[in-house]
């Protein structure tokens, strides 16, 4: 690709990320100052190419996947949020009474788009109490973690009240490991177990709604995939720290920009869920410049 067909392609999917309608050629040719000639001459090659598609033969051009991802990595590294801007959500942060979840109320109200934040730690952490508390239908167990992280599981057994009182003993830590079982609790340990077993990763999400507002809604099928990847939260691996990465088209008709991080002990991820026809520059500074005020970092 030359220089020049790299500016075509770059202002073609510019204007139809604003317009969200097929570009013309004279459009092309006007925001560069060519021909018309030549203007269609580079459309043409970039569509040959694989960048670039023609929904009818009278109407204009319209990126493809391959289009959407050339122009979305040429924008990495991102640009970072203004900095007064980020030292208000700074101090905006240290107040939240719980911050992850204020830190994608923040994304979706930046970019627009649905955000989703997962954090796993990097070893597992140690299990300082747990709490067990009756239920009509089974057991409420709260288990402190190191860390002051705090996971509620409900368990299938009904126990009286003294039942739990031994266990909620015998599960005094810092623990590593479950210890062995004492006579009578080994259903409930076993269930604790696997609890633990599950993992320690968390997710938060909001923004669902914002995708609504975006014509390809009106597709089922896109909102089906969006919804069940929102849902789902995305694959386990998560984005290595201090990268930013665009994921353009993986899940058919979406890309998502993601950023990784580390806080502590913990490893993050915050990722946004949009239409092919991202505003992949807003949501590239957004998820870029939350993971580093979120981590204490400061742009370059």
């Amino acid at each position: 690709m030359t220089a020049r067909q790299r500016r075509v392609l770059h202002l073609l999917v510019d204007e139809y990320i604003q317009t969200k309608a097929p570009v013309p050629s004279a459009r092309i040719a006007e925001g560069l100052g060519l021909s018309p000639a030549l203007a269609r001459y580079e459309l043409i090659a970039l569509e040959e190419m694989g960048y670039l598609t023609k929904p009818h033969a009278s109407a204009g051009r319209v990126p493809t996947r391959q289009g959407f991802r050339q122009y979305s990595l040429s924008l990495l590294p991102p640009r970072p949020l203004p900095e007064a801007t980020r030292r208000r959500l700074e101090r905006a942060l240290e107040g939240a009474r719980e911050p992850e979840a204020f830190l994608v109320k923040v994304a979706v109200g930046l970019s627009g788009y649905p955000a989703l934040l997962r954090l796993q730690p990097r070893r597992a952490p140690k299990l300082l109490q747990v709490h067990l508390s009756p239920l009509p239908e089974g057991t409420l167990a709260v288990l402190v973690l190191e860390g002051g992280r705090v996971k509620e599981v409900r368990l299938p057994l009904v126990l009286p009240q003294e039942t739990l009182r031994r266990a909620e003993e015998a599960l005094t830590g810092p623990l590593e490991t479950l210890p062995a079982a004492p006579k009578g609790l080994e259903d409930l340990f076993a269930h604790l177990s696997r609890a633990l077993a599950s993992g320690f990763a968390l997710r938060y999400r909001e923004g669902l709604s914002e995708a609504l507002k975006e014509p390809e809604a009106k597709d089922p099928g896109f909102l089906e995939r969006l919804v069940a990847l929102y849902e789902e939260g995305g694959e386990d691996l998560l984005t290595p720290p201090g990268r930013v990465d665009v994921r353009v088209g993986e899940v058919e008709g979406l890309a998502l920009v993601q950023a990784g991080f580390q806080k502590g002990e913990w490893l993050g991820e915050l990722t946004l869920i949009g239409p092919l026809r991202m505003r992949y520059a807003e949501a590239l500074s957004v998820a870029f410049s939350l993971s580093q005020v979120y981590t204490g970092q400061h742009a370059d």
